[in-house]
């Protein structure tokens, strides 16, 4: 509102100065229907106003988000703000010579912002927050600018190559929420007209800026900064700040106390940094202060008098500061707060004597996890505008009083984790507006009071793990039925609402294991708290969940029941089925019974958990409607009768267990949901008939170590042979000693290089963090829009599907290259007809294909634009990619170099992480495969044909058996389950890693597959990996030079190929290791043709001794581990001198490595930091402990200095084999 407010003050100036020659509304209008056909092109569903802009008009200053000159000469002004826009931006904004005003934020915009953006040098107000653009930025050409908005995107960089440019007239800037890194001290100095700027949530280092004050309002909340807040930055009669955000820095020292000389001070956020000291007692002169934030701080406990003169103080956040003893009764005196959060201190004793029990305006107290003692306090039920009230975990040990049920505004009442006994008091059923109640984890017992049921806004309801008994009370289905009233109470006071986010708070109140509240737990942050906070309290959609019987997820305000750990018993109501805003049902650990009630399938369920109870009857066929369930759980019951083969239709099922119900029979039906889990899932079942590969599988994890028998030996042979070595030992320690007398040392260290890898770092955490539908506080629904051409468009832009047109052939279907009416090459899929699915199936799976998985784009996707259905013909229509598939380049080393492979992994893993992680439902793949991963013209990789197989030939059980992946990727579990996971699309993605580190194929006709080869030449066996080198065979491919990263390669590739899917990692945790694969080794021959003779020599000596340490230190791992495997004795004394020896050869051979190593450095010939720390851990650990660890690494370090020597030709592969066939024990 401020940026539009300042932009509208100056648009008459603006309006009156701007006169461009040459230039007129006939070339703006142009301009604009260019801008209209670039934007069409990029997005042919969800089109904004821009599709409304109309050719055949004269006069653009009537279309829609188009603002012209108040005499009407000149287009000043775009606003496409929120218009579900995708693509890249526009590269010709320049052309508008007159505009001023660009407003294209909240849309998903990707890529680099165009450096013609820097060109519109009239430009006044941009705003392109909230999309997902991301590369470095330079607008400095924008010299005019005034308001700048780029929050919440992905751009990096530093800020210094942006701001001294264009700062000279800015007045608002907001860059928070991006990837910006470096420091911020001075950059802003020129920026004299500034008054609001935010840096928040990015990687910004070092001081702070020193000239803040005078803004009006300034933060770097949720950074890196460091150092201590001067005295000197508030100069008096020179701070203007409103708002000053501190907070989530590493920010040390004091606070200084000339922060009073701030006076027009509304906020002071000092949250989560190291200040200790006092708090200064001049903050109470700041009058105008509203909200304090110094929790999560070490300050002295003594809160300064001078704070209770703060008339204006509503919110005070003391929290985690260490406070301990009794409560300070000074905060019984601040009759002004209406919040007041002082959790996580460490206060014991009552809460009476403090006075807080009189404030009468406080609306939230937050005095959970301390160590409160003593009964609950009555006197609370009288503070009347009380809406929160969370005393959690702390030892509160008395009844729950009647009088609590007295807060009628109440909306959270937290008591869990007490030692609260007695009954639930019926009183609470009078709290209409109560959202939250939270008693789990006390002692009370007695029946749940029937009167709860009134408690028509009571969505969140938690009783776990308490002793309640008796039966559950059919009123209690009406709980949370109608909460419309507190939410539009909550809309319409807004302040209120605004200042009570907590996020420890929303933590412990939104179930993190359990969908489809994981999926707000993950993001939850001090950023996105506020956000989510306000939406949660006024009942705006957050949980993605859908209706019984559909399979569209909607956002709603989904609610919890939990009463599981109780001693509850009796039926389940049948009224359960109205209770419709709950999508988790927790009722197991306890003594329920009776047939479950069909009702139970009208609910939007994600989450049934009924373990452990004595339900009886038969599992109804009605539990088979929630479409949408994650997990089920109804073991150890009495469940009878006949298996449901409903419960197979649920395709989302991630988590699932019937076991021990003896009495259950029938048959789980293969293919289908039920077939992929484990044999532990039907544990019990004696009369139910499973398939042959559940039966037959094993339940133990594989790749474990077989425990090793132990042989009795004699204890005199022990003794011989420990005597002998101990003697060797002391032989080559005076050795070692001599020679290191011998060698000299460098005249000095220049220390170690440590290669950069923190681009790798952000790169992961582009992709998979802000990418996701959460990257902004915007939540956005699925889109259900979709773009339809008919068959006559496609056979007129495939040439009536010519077969010159061809692209290619695929599982799928065949692809044809066309030419669209508007110039747009694309590429035509026309699928199979054999077992395509029925027109509504087809076009539901259209409706979430159309938008890139529910309406959000990913680079790394291949667009499809849309789809035609005539009669049994089915056809995609994708984008063209100029660069083909990657099948036709794997082989091809010189056009496909390393370092290009390794971008393709990353881009193919990160398209995975977005299906199966950021989709919601997920969407798994199916074939991953080479010839589904396309390039375009600069290289960059994206995947097709996505989500194809969640409709092709579903039949009765969604599930393609016609086609079941490619061969050579498919995993193990698929011919037997014939039921797509998400491990599966691992399993494939490890492959085509193997193909990418080696060039060969999947499958090339040889004795033995890629697979097959990969695991023989990196040592797979039962045991895993035994190598941790490069192997020789790589070495004479054409890829040497990146030897190292196709060997990690190769390595991801085994792990995601493990036979059992549950020992598989997932994408995200794949996406990880391949972005970090490091690219530390690329040495060529000629880098190194001028190595002296010395330099070759100290080479040669580091071999050397680290040969002869790598072999002592295996025979004397070899010793300790054969001693310890066959129960050898040692002798006291022996023991110590054999202790002692090891000791004097240990330092002495590392003394001589470190010093040859620190030669090494100074000749800068590439050995990287980690070799250097392998020594430095060694000589660490070798006076401590030996481990079979310490072997390892030294052997990993030999290792890598034969591969350096080979690179260089200095020495034979003959002695890379050696180190490779003699690896380390243990």
């Amino acid at each position: 509102m401020i940026m539009v407010l300042l932009y509208s003050c100056m648009v008459a100036l603006i309006d009156s100065s701007v006169v461009v020659s040459g230039d007129s509304l006939d070339t703006d209008r142009q301009v604009l229907l260019d801008l209209k056909s670039f934007l069409e092109e990029r997005n042919h569903v969800n089109r904004g106003q821009y599709s409304q802009w109309n050719q055949q008009s004269s006069n653009p200053c009537n279309w829609s988000g188009i603002l012209c000159t108040l005499d009407g000469s000149r287009v000043r002004g775009i606003n496409l703000a929120a218009n579900n826009i995708s693509g890249d931006l526009y590269g010709n904004f320049s052309s508008l010579t007159a505009l001023t005003y660009l407003d294209l934020s909240r849309n998903t915009f990707s890529g680099a912002v165009p450096g013609d953006l820097s060109n519109c040098q009239n430009l006044v107000y941009l705003n392109l927050s909230h999309n997902i653009l991301e590369g470095e930025l330079n607008l400095t050409g924008l010299t005019k600018l005034e308001t700048l908005d780029l929050s919440t995107n992905r751009i990096f960089g530093g800020i210094q190559f942006t701001f001294p440019g264009i700062c000279n007239n800015l007045i608002v800037a907001n860059v928070s929420a991006n990837n910006f890194s470096g420091g911020i001290d001075n950059f802003f100095d020129g920026c004299l007209k500034l008054q609001y700027l935010d840096l928040s949530s990015n990687f910004f280092s070092g001081a702070i800026w020193k000239g803040f004050s005078r803004l009006k309002e300034f933060s770097v909340s949720e950074n890196y900064l460091s150092g201590e807040v001067s005295e000197s930055f508030f100069a008096e009669n020179n701070c203007s700040l409103q708002v000053l955000d501190l907070s989530g820095n590493n920010f040390t020292g004091k606070v200084p106390s000339k922060v009073s000389n701030c006076r027009n001070l509304a906020i002071l956020n000092l949250w989560g940094n190291h200040f200790t000291g006092q708090i200064p007692p001049e903050i109470g002169l700041i009058s105008s202060l509203e909200s304090l934030f110094l929790g999560n701080n070490t300050f002295s406990p003594t809160i300064p008098e001078s704070l209770l003169s703060l008339g204006n103080l509503a919110f005070l956040d003391l929290s985690r500061n260490h406070f301990g003893g009794d409560i300070q009764q000074i905060f019984g005196r601040f009759t002004q707060l209406k919040f007041l959060v002082l959790h996580g201190n460490s206060y014991i004793g009552g809460i009476n004597s403090s006075g807080i029990l009189k404030l009468p305006n406080l609306v939230g107290l937050d005095l959970s996890n301390n160590s409160f003692t003593g009964p609950l306090p009555v006197e609370i039920s009288e503070m009347h505008n009380l809406k929160f009230l969370i005393l959690a975990y702390n030892q509160f040990n008395s009844n729950i009083p009647q009088e609590y049920g007295n807060f009628q505004g109440l909306q959270a009442l937290d008591l869990s984790f007490n030692n609260l006994i007695g009954k639930i008091p019926s009183s609470l059923g009078k709290l209409r507006s109560l959202l939250w109640l939270m008693l789990a984890n006390n002692t009370l017992s007695g029946e749940i009071p029937a009167e709860l049921g009134s408690c028509t806004s009571l969505l969140w309801l938690n009783l776990a793990n308490n002793q309640l008994s008796g039966s559950i009370p059919r009123e209690l289905m009406k709980v949370g039925m109608d909460p419309s009233q507190t939410f539009e109470s909550n809309r319409q006071d807004g302040g209120i609402i605004a200042s009570s986010r907590e996020c420890l708070t929303m933590k412990r109140w939104i179930p993190a294991d359990y969908p489809p509240f994981s999926f707000v737990y993950t993001i939850l942050n001090r950023k996105t708290c506020m956000s989510i906070w306000d939406r949660l309290l006024k009942g705006v959609g957050l949980f993605p969940v859908c209706a019984a019987g559909s399979t569209v997820r909607t956002l709603q305000i989904s609610g919890y029941l939990q009463l599981s750990g109780n001693q509850l018993s009796g039926e389940v109501p049948g009224d359960i089925g109205k209770m419709h805003n709950f999508s988790m049902i927790h009722l197991g650990f306890n003594n329920l019974s009776g047939t479950l009630p069909p009702q139970i399938g009208q609910l939007p369920l994600v989450v049934l958990n009924l373990t452990k109870n004595t339900f009886s009857g038969e599992i109804p066929n009605e539990i088979g409607n929630a479409k949408c369930i994650k997990n089920l759980d109804l073991s150890y019951n009495n469940f009878s009768g006949t298996f449901p083969v409903s419960l197979n239709n649920l395709n989302e099922l991630s988590e699932f267990n019937i076991s021990y119900n003896p009495l259950i029979s029938g048959t789980i039906p293969t293919p289908g949901q039920l077939a992929t889990f484990e044999k532990d899932s039907y544990l019990g079942d004696p009369l139910l008939k499973l398939p042959s590969f559940i039966i037959n599988s094993s339940g133990s994890p594989p790749n474990q170590y077989p425990k090793i028998e132990k042989k009795e030996h004699k204890k005199w042979v022990a003794v011989l042979v420990l005597l002998t070595m101990t003697m060797a030992f002391l032989i080559c320690g005076l050795a070692s000693l001599i020679v290191c007398m011998l060698v000299k040392s460098p005249a000095e260290s220049p220390g170690y290089l440590l290669e950069d890898t923190k681009h790798l770092r952000r790169d992961f955490a582009s992709s998979s963090g802000s990418s996701s539908p959460w990257s902004s506080d915007t939540i956005k629904v699925i889109r259900l829009d979709r773009t339809a051409f008919t068959h006559a468009d496609i056979l007129k832009a495939t040439g009536n599907f010519s077969e010159s047109r061809i692209l290619g052939k695929g599982g799928f279907g065949t692809v044809y290259r066309g030419l669209l009416p508007d110039g747009r090459q694309v590429a035509v899929k026309k699928l199979q007809r054999e077992g395509i699915e029925g027109e509504k199936e087809f076009r539901a799976e259209m409706e979430v294909l159309t938008g890139n998985g529910f309406g959000w784009p990913h680079p790394n996707l291949v667009t499809l634009y849309g789809w035609c259905l005539d009669g049994t013909e089915r056809i995609l229509v994708y984008e063209y990619m100029e660069g083909g598939s990657l099948e036709d380049l794997i082989s091809d080393r010189t056009r496909l170099t390393w370092r290009r492979r390794i971008d393709i992994a990353i881009d193919v893993a990160r398209a995975l992480v977005f299906l199966h992680h950021e989709c919601y439902p997920a969407i798994v793949h199916r074939d991953v495969k080479a010839s589904n991963v396309l390039l375009d013209k600069d290289g960059k990789a994206s995947v097709t044909d996505f989500g194809l197989a969640r409709f092709v030939d579903v039949g009765d059980s969604h599930v393609s058996t016609m086609v079941a992946g490619t061969v050579g990727y498919v995993a193990p579990e698929y011919g037997q389950t014939f039921h797509a996971t998400t491990k599966g699309d691992v399993y494939s993605f490890g492959v085509l890693s193997m193909e990418l580190a080696t060039g060969r194929r999947a499958v090339d006709g040889g004795e033995e597959c890629l697979l097959e080869w990969a695991r023989r030449v990196m040592g797979y066996g039962r045991h895993g990996l035994s190598r941790a080198r490069i192997p020789v065979v790589l070495l004479g491919s054409g890829l040497a030079e990146g030897a190292e990263e196709m060997c990690e390669l190769l390595r991801i590739g085994i792990g995601c190929t493990a036979e059992a899917p549950q020992s598989r990692p997932n994408m995200k945790e794949m996406t990880i290791m391949v972005v970090s694969c490091p690219c530390k080794m690329s040495i060529y021959k000629s880098s190194y043709a001028t190595l002296t003779t010395s330099q070759e020599n100290t080479l040669h000596r580091f071999l050397l001794y680290t040969k002869t340490f790598f072999i002592l230190l295996r025979v004397e791992n070899s010793l300790m581990s054969n001693a310890l495997n066959h129960n050898f004795y040692f002798p006291p004394t022996s023991f110590g001198i054999f202790s002692i020896s090891l000791r004097i050869f240990g330092t002495a051979a590392l003394q001589t490595l470190l010093r040859v190593a620190e030669d090494l450095a100074s000749f800068n010939l590439g050995i990287k930091m980690g070799s250097l720390d392998l020594l430095l851990s060694a000589v660490s650990s070798i006076y401590h402990d030996y481990v079979g660890a310490n072997t390892k690494l030294c052997y990993c370090l030999v290792n890598e200095v034969y591969v350096l020597l080979f690179f260089l030709g200095r020495y034979r592969v003959a002695e890379i084999a050696w180190v490779q066939d003699n690896p380390p024990e243990g």
